[in-house]
């Protein structure tokens, strides 16, 4: 510790406290700085200080608000999900029976007029039927909104999706008959598939008629330029 002390000078016989307070806080100045100096080097003055620094404080009421909030959003994006999905839109089923269903599974997409109305949701085999042409029952599991779309006229395919595609129901609307009733049969008829044959020959032809093209365009004369003077 600094004591400060009354001083006389030898020479004069007045008190010098002007001169000793003036040195004394200039060393508590250097002291303290060298202190400050330690403690920012300090690695535990530096990490209490960086903590209270990012410390944020949220109430539970701030916290329940965000959550509910959160909650809310996300459960309003998947009813909008859902709802343009079609899961929640009304359903009926109507069945057909096709001699066989290689390729097709449950969930394949029915489409009217190559239009998505609804899915495929049972294929089993009809044990009942002595018919070669009605082995496999498939039920349609098709939008409510549709039904007065689909009459006794219409008629069902199912239509292989490319060469190694899976298939699906084509259902073409029919415009004389009656809406089939739920658990009514429509009408099958056979479609014609693509086979890899009729795609090779549809490329073959598609080139030969390119190089027709080409040749023909080569073997064409040019008409000759003639000079038109007056007579």
């Amino acid at each position: 510790m600094i004591f400060l002390q009354q001083c006389h000078s030898p020479a004069s016989s007045e008190p010098v406290w002007g001169q000793a307070r003036e040195q004394d806080l200039a060393v508590l100045s250097v002291v303290f700085s060298v202190q400050n100096v330690i403690l920012s080097f300090s690695p535990n003055y530096r990490g209490r200080t960086q903590m209270a620094e990012i410390t944020i404080r949220i109430s539970d009421k701030a916290l329940k608000a965000a959550g509910i909030l959160l909650g809310a959003v996300f459960l309003f994006w998947g009813f909008s999900q859902l709802r343009a999905s079609g899961v929640l839109r009304p359903k009926y089923q109507i069945q057909m029976f096709v001699p066989e269903s290689a390729g097709l599974q449950v969930g394949a997409p029915v489409r009217l007029d190559g239009m998505p109305i609804g899915s495929v949701s049972v294929v089993n085999l009809a044990g009942n039927s002595a018919d070669s042409n009605r082995r496999t029952e498939v039920v349609l599991r098709i939008e409510k909104r549709f039904e007065y779309l689909i009459r006794d006229d219409s008629a069902a395919s199912l239509v292989a999706e490319g060469l190694l595609g899976g298939r699906y129901i084509n259902i073409h609307q029919g415009f004389t008959g009656s809406p089939i009733p739920p658990g009514g049969e429509i009408r099958v008829v056979p479609a014609r598939e693509m086979t890899i044959t009729d795609f090779v020959g549809v490329v073959a032809k598609a080139a030969n008629c390119h190089n027709e093209e080409k040749d023909s365009a080569q073997q064409s004369p040019t008409s000759p330029k003639t000079d038109h003077q007056p007579q």
